[in-house]
């Protein structure tokens, strides 16, 4: 999971690096408001923790692709047919990141 804000000033996504598992603990980490400055236009800019939303990280995707691609060989020699289902396992993990970005997304902090 990776958190990302749009720029008011050039729309374009710029990564938020302070991780936290729900918005909630965010907002404990950081407060209500976050001081962000956008890499593409070099804006300073407030943003709202509501702002603030989780996408999926690619890399982590892919690196399980590879792992599993190499077990899979691997146990396809050993194992057989039954090797075969170490395949599943960055369907595993996209599962749980769709479900921790959900989580993230669908919680948002009262405006005071």
């Amino acid at each position: 999971m990776r958190l990302e804000y749009t720029c008011s000033g050039c729309k374009k996504q710029n990564n938020y690096t302070p991780v936290a598992p729900t918005r909630g603990d965010l907002q404990m980490k950081v407060g209500d408001e976050v001081h962000v400055n956008c890499t593409h236009c070099d804006k300073m800019e407030n943003k709202h923790i509501n702002r603030i939303d989780a996408v999926v990280d690619n890399k982590i995707i892919l690196i399980a692709l590879v792992i599993s691609a190499v077990v899979t060989v691997v146990l396809y020699t050993v194992m057989g047919l039954i090797g075969t289902f170490t395949i599943l396992i960055p369907v595993l993990i996209w599962g749980q990141e769709s479900k921790s970005i959900n989580h993230f997304n669908s919680y948002k902090i009262r405006r005071r």
